[in-house]
């Protein structure tokens, strides 16, 4: 860090303390000002008037995160080289002082939280899991991959996937599990349709298929109360396993849009509950923390579902491109997605639980990096300058830590991308600090005030009300 940016940072401190704000935590970086019950390790708490986490010493905690923190940085797509890692070595000499310089950082800048896809060469703080149950049981969840979560074979998969949990059972530091990393739940980028209609493609002898036949069997008790909505002369319940596609009837579209929803609920149910009793049976102590919803294309069953198994809601938040927007109206048209605002209410409100921002991260241009991809016209537009990128980041912390709901937000990456782009393309300036592990000092400046910020904002001191 330059001396300038840990002299303003520290500037900043001690002005908070100034001002009458106790701005002491606890070993595990609880706010010392608000005092619970002690416990053995993190957990959620609502105080009467807003949602806290709070630290196993009992103070009041905000998970304040860097996302892939790790020394060996990303390869290069085409030269496979690791560029950020030949920095750390060469600045550093070896990775243990990588890690002990990388954890400094990280605090004095206001974090407190080792988030996803980390290694676990930082040590002594606060730190998260993705699980990735569903991996490897359909396609990645780039193209969309969502497997038959009624398949004995994925209820199988998830247990085994899920044993790993049973080494950090007993871990304090640990503030809990997320399950899975944008999953396709219905119509998005990925062209995949409404849960409804992919399971009824399902081939008749599928887990998927036959539970989609029990559900609309439960539902209606009859064929000809079937009929009244769908238009599909079926005569047994028999038939319905070689259906492939039901359309409504004329006028019934309300009733179609029903069922799809009441689906979507029992699907989203059934993989939640496999993912939690997976995890419960290995480590009954720690968060279970969602599954890492796209907030824009999350649909309202799904967070429902999530809410009645998980202890947090946890969301991706990424600003649209135009072409985006544009495709996103589409996109909307029949589906049932909770409002993609980056307030993120109805996510509460749907699940009654905590919101957690899981990823969110702007692109500069100054940077000298490509950011080309994902092209900004789709998504993650760029802005101009470092400066520009800080205000980003205070006007997206400020709005969700004066929302009574959110627990935290963890930010996407700690360092740069390769110039080249990493294995899928990305080539972005993510990073809090350069490919040379060099921090953005305006960026970084920034981004410690509002760290300070948030604490006094989200306890609802008035002055701090924007």
């Amino acid at each position: 860090m330059s001396s300038l940016t840990s002299v303003v940072i520290a500037c900043v401190l001690a002005a908070s303390a100034g001002a009458g704000n106790d701005l002491s935590f606890d070993k595990f970086g609880g706010w010392k000002a608000i005092r619970f019950e002690p416990g053995r390790f993190f957990r959620t708490h609502h105080d009467g008037q807003r949602w806290w986490l709070v630290t196993p010493e009992g103070h009041a905690f905000l998970s304040i995160g860097v996302g892939t923190i790790h020394s060996r940085g990303e390869r290069g797509r085409v030269s496979r080289r690791r560029p950020y890692h030949e920095s750390v070595l060469a600045k550093h000499g070896n990775l243990d002082a990588w890690a002990t310089s990388t954890r400094n950082r990280l605090r004095q800048w206001g974090f407190n939280t080792v988030a996803g896809w980390s290694s676990d060469e930082v040590r002594d703080m606060p730190r998260t899991i993705v699980l990735s149950l569903s991996s490897g049981m359909a396609k990645s969840w780039m193209p969309g991959g969502l497997p038959d979560v009624f398949e004995p074979a994925f209820v199988e998969h998830v247990r085994r996937r899920a044993e790993r949990c049973r080494e950090s059972r007993d871990d304090p530091w640990l503030v809990g599990y997320f399950l899975d990393n944008e999953l396709s739940w219905g119509r998005d980028w990925r062209a995949e349709p409404n849960l409804f209609d992919r399971y009824a493609r399902l081939p008749a002898e599928a887990s998927g298929k036959l539970a989609w036949c029990r559900f609309l069997q439960d539902r209606y008790k009859t064929c000809e109360a079937l009929r009244q909505t769908w238009d599909r002369p079926i005569e047994t319940w028999e038939e319905l396993r070689d259906v492939r596609r039901l359309a409504p009837h004329d006028g019934k579209a309300d009733a179609a849009q029903a069922d799809r929803q009441a689906f979507v609920l029992h699907a989203a149910r059934q993989y939640f509950r496999v993912c939690t009793e997976a995890i419960r049976a290995h480590d009954p102590n720690h968060l279970i923390l969602g599954c890492r919803f796209v907030h824009w294309v999350a649909p309202r069953m799904v967070v429902k579902a999530c809410g009645e198994f998980c202890d947090v809601v946890s969301v991706n938040l990424y600003e649209l491109g135009p072409a985006s927007e544009v495709l996103y109206l589409r996109w909307r048209a029949g589906s049932d997605y909770a409002n993609h605002r980056p307030d993120l209410r109805v996510f509460h409100e749907l699940s009654g639980k905590p919101l957690m921002i899981t990823e969110f991260s702007f692109r500069s241009m100054d940077s000298g990096l490509p950011n080309t991809y994902p092209p900004p016209i789709a998504i993650q537009p760029t802005v101009a300058t470092q400066q520009i990128r800080a205000e980003r980041y205070a006007k997206y912390v400020q709005l969700w830590m004066c929302r009574p709901y959110f627990v935290g937000y963890h930010w996407f990456q700690w360092a740069d991308q390769p110039k080249e782009g990493r294995g899928d393309g990305e080539n972005g300036n993510y990073g809090l600090v350069t490919i040379r592990d060099e921090p953005y000092a305006p960026f970084v400046e920034r981004v410690a005030r509002m760290n300070v910020k948030v604490w006094t904002l989200h306890a609802g001191v008035p002055a701090s009300r924007p």
